[in-house]
């Protein structure tokens, strides 16, 4: 009974995100406090039974049940992707205040990837929201440090304030090199603020390996992909990535060692 309440509510999670990213994305036809849900081809609303999370996308066999047009397996995914990780945060954490914590975070950073990936838009109010948690639940719960700001003799407060400071100027300062010399940005400010959010989550050591790994991820996308050398690229996206990879590994490790 249990795995299957913690398989709802991870469901029910992804299937949120699913509708805030719709809703968030530019142009979209809803905004983000009407109330129902309803096909993007046909706009009729969708019944109820088919907004439960899993279950509605088998039971219309991916298709919309008026107009017969396809169903994204985006919706699809995402809620299998946040069923697997509430199980791999519950495994590690159980049903705890960490949990919860780490599932917002993620909850955010899969927004903030995908806006930022399909529109380069990173919305302000969620990359505050990032440097909120990771300022408040570092200084009081110190959930994402480690022995490292014991070893530098520094607050947690401070730990994480370093961490917004020298990920956010780290970027701004390439930022402002690269204008200097092209006479144009070459890295957005949503992604000054969002660097900045990570170094307040996993503080300021951690910051050269999550900006070293995005910027091969990216590096490697451009490569293999066929946008043009013009085309702006989501490095927004390649931060979270990196970002999301050093969180798994680590949580890997803690698996490991207990």
């Amino acid at each position: 009974m249990d795995l299957i309440i913690i398989a709802i509510f991870f469901l029910s999670v992804g299937s949120f995100c699913s509708s805030i990213i719709f809703r968030l994305a530019p142009n979209s036809p809803l905004s983000l406090y009407k109330i129902r849900s309803s096909c993007p081809s046909c706009s009729k609303k969708i019944n109820i039974i088919n907004l439960i999370p899993l279950v509605g996308f088998l039971i219309q066999k991916g298709k919309c049940k008026f107009c017969g047009s396809n169903i994204s397996k985006f919706y699809l995914f995402t809620e299998i992707f946040f069923l697997l990780i509430g199980i791999l945060l519950v495994y590690n954490y159980g049903i705890s205040l960490s949990t919860i914590i780490y599932t917002i975070i993620i909850f955010c950073f899969y927004i903030l990837f995908v806006l930022d990936y399909k529109y380069l838009y990173l919305p302000l109010y969620i990359n505050l929201l990032i440097v909120l948690i990771g300022v408040t639940f570092n200084a009081k719960f110190q959930l994402f440090l480690d022995e490292t700001f014991l070893i530098l003799g520094i607050t947690p407060i401070s730990f994480t304030l370093y961490g917004f400071f020298f990920g956010y100027s780290s970027l701004w300062f390439i930022n402002f090199i690269y204008k200097f010399i092209k006479k144009k940005d070459g890295i957005g400010g949503g992604d000054f603020i969002l660097f900045g959010g990570i170094g307040s989550i996993h503080g300021p050591i951690a910051l050269p390996l999550i900006l070293l790994i995005g910027s091969f991820l990216g590096c490697l996308y451009f490569i293999f992909s066929k946008k043009s050398s013009n085309s702006m690229l989501p490095f927004g996206s390649f931060l979270i990535l990196s970002s999301f990879i050093y969180f798994v590994s680590n949580l890997m490790n803690f698996s490991f060692v207990n």
